[in-house]
C-alpha cells in the first residue's frame, strides 16, 4: 500500500515539475500544453503573492517609508527565488494560441488582470493573433543607440 501511495505522489509531482519544464526549454525540446499549463500555473503563483506588494507600491504610499521598503525587498527576494520565471515569461510570450491550447490562453486571460503576472496584456504578444510579430513602441527619451524603428505602439503583422 505505502509504494502505491509513493508511486502516484511521484507521478503527480513529476507532471508539473517547472525544473524538468525548464530543462525542457533549455535544450530546445518541444514543449507540449502540459508544460504550458506549467509554465502557466508556476507564473500565477508568483503573481497572486507577489500582487499584494505591487498593490503596496502603486498605492501612493511615500517612498521612503519603512511599508514601501518592506514591499520593495520582499518582490527582489520573491523575483530572485522565482528562478524560472524569466524562462517561462520568455516562452508563453513567444508562444501562440494554437501551441498554448484553448484551456491554457484561458487560464492567461483569468490571470493577467494581475499586475504581477508575467504577461499581463496578452493580447499583444500574438497569441490572439498568430500574425502578430510584435509592436513598434515609441521612440525612448534616451539611449536609442539600440532603437531599429519608431512609431507609435502600432502592431506589426507578419
Amino acid at each position: 500500500m505505502m509504494a502505491v501511495m509513493c508511486l502516484i505522489m511521484a507521478s503527480c509531482g513529476s507532471k508539473n515539475d517547472p525544473k524538468a519544464v525548464a530543462d525542457k526549454i533549455a535544450a530546445g525540446e518541444p514543449l507540449t500544453e502540459a508544460d504550458y499549463s506549467a509554465m502557466i500555473d508556476y507564473c500565477a503563483d508568483y503573481a497572486q503573492k507577489a500582487q499584494p506588494y505591487f498593490n503596496i507600491l502603486n498605492s501612493g504610499v511615500d517612498t521612503t517609508s519603512k511599508e514601501y521598503a518592506d514591499a520593495t525587498n520582499e518582490l527582489a527576494t520573491m523575483a530572485t527565488d522565482a528562478v524560472y520565471l524569466d524562462a517561462f515569461r520568455n516562452a508563453l510570450f513567444s508562444a501562440n494560441a494554437q501551441q498554448l491550447g484553448e484551456k491554457n490562453v484561458k487560464k492567461m486571460e483569468e490571470f493577467s488582470s494581475l499586475e504581477a503576472f508575467p504577461i499581463s496584456d496578452i493580447s499583444n504578444t500574438g497569441m490572439m493573433n498568430p500574425n502578430v510579430v510584435g509592436d513598434i513602441e515609441e521612440m525612448p527619451a534616451s539611449d536609442t543607440s539600440n532603437v531599429i524603428a519608431t512609431g507609435d505602439g502600432e502592431v506589426v503583422l507578419n
